[in-house]
């Protein structure tokens, strides 16, 4: 059996669901007792991590705390998407229960609102990954994470399918609004670095801005690019969209990361070959869902979106105000000296499709 299999095979899944209506949740999950030492791990919505490994001994019980948000519909179209709390258990060994959950409205807490393409959004399928849905576990209790990325989008087309509007509606003074595009812009015209692209980005900002909420701007990821023939690391694809960015952050004195020159120098350190291992490089063999073997150069697979996370919440952390979202374990990070692969438990159904974009 292949690593990514057993992987899939060690844990076993139970879910819980509970309509809700659009706002902010404290939630708590108690786990165990376990009759045998154990690993879990929780997720939430669709496919966000709300832990990391949660070690317990035989006997013990642990009781895991986090906020959740419940978005209600993410477009213009009112589509009913997402008005629900979903959660979902992966447990090592024993059979999993979620029998114990308590949810408790938190109106005032403060919101981390997404907005992004195929790297942020949450993708569900497993085998393709994005930050967005691994920095809510790196948030700590009081702070939720409202992913409303999604793949193949632009500033101009999340605009145009109403996200940002949606955004808007709940929008309140204490919130956080991360932005990150670029790699979609790129293949539309008027969206050039200085032109379109710097345009709507004020845009956004302004909107936001108004309704009493506070920016941080995210620069794009940087794609995967090695001559195929040396294994040297080829020029970034994405640096005028990223310079485009920061300049708007200066400007306009908002807080600014630079996830794609970290990105880069990432790719750098881990190569041609450890990089495969942080884009989706899928082989048949592990996931019989496959059409055939996957090298995708531009999203990630899980570990990879792990890193990038680590690298977005270690910036988060330096910012007053939305630095104390962070959990103490996450407000550094070395990235030119990545962590191996935590091995975080795949999304039970496998789904191979790939996300739009590219």
């Amino acid at each position: 059996m292949s690593i990514a299999n057993l992987i899939l095979a060690a844990f076993a899944v139970a879910s819980w669901e509970e309509p809700k209506e659009v706002g902010n949740y404290d939630v708590a999950v108690t786990i165990g007792p376990v009759q045998t030492d154990t690993r879990a791990h929780l997720k939430f919505g669709t496919q966000r991590l709300a832990t990391g490994f949660v070690e317990l001994k035989a006997g013990e019980t642990r009781t895991v705390e986090f906020t959740a948000r419940v978005p209600g519909p993410y477009t213009k179209r009112n589509d009913g998407s997402n008005m629900s709390l979903h959660l979902d258990l992966y447990q090592e060994g024993d059979a999993p229960r979620l029998d114990q959950v308590t949810v408790a409205p938190a109106p005032e807490t403060p919101t981390i609102y997404l907005c992004g393409d195929s790297t942020v959004t949450d993708q569900r399928g497993g085998i393709y990954a994005s930050w967005g849905q691994v920095l809510p576990m790196m948030a700590n209790k009081g702070w939720a994470v409202s992913n409303f990325a999604r793949s193949g989008l632009a500033l101009e087309t999340f605009k145009a399918d109403g996200r940002l509007n949606r955004i808007l509606k709940h929008l309140k003074p204490g919130d956080w609004v991360c932005i990150q595009f670029g790699h979609n812009d790129q293949k539309r015209k008027g969206q050039e670095p200085e032109n379109g692209y710097t345009e709507l980005l004020n845009e956004y900002c302004d909107f936001c801005e108004a309704k009493g909420a506070k920016m941080v701007i995210i620069s794009p990821c940087e794609r995967r690019r090695f001559d195929k023939d040396t294994g040297a690391q080829q020029p970034k694809t994405l640096d005028g969209y990223a310079q485009a960015a920061r300049k708007v952050a200066e400007k306009r004195g908002i807080p600014f990361i630079d996830l794609n020159d970290a990105t880069y120098r990432m790719n750098g350190v881990l190569g041609a070959e450890g990089t495969k291992e942080v884009y989706c490089f899928a082989k048949k063999a592990d996931f019989p869902a496959l059409k055939g073997d996957k090298a995708d150069n531009t999203h990630h697979s899980l570990y990879g979106a792990y890193l990038n996370a680590r690298i977005v919440a270690a910036g988060l952390a330096q910012i007053p105000g939305i630095g104390d979202a962070i959990k103490p374990e996450f407000r550094e990070f070395d990235f030119m000296n990545p962590p191996p692969n935590p091995d975080f438990p795949l999304c039970s159904k496998i789904d191979a499709t790939k996300p739009e974009g590219n």
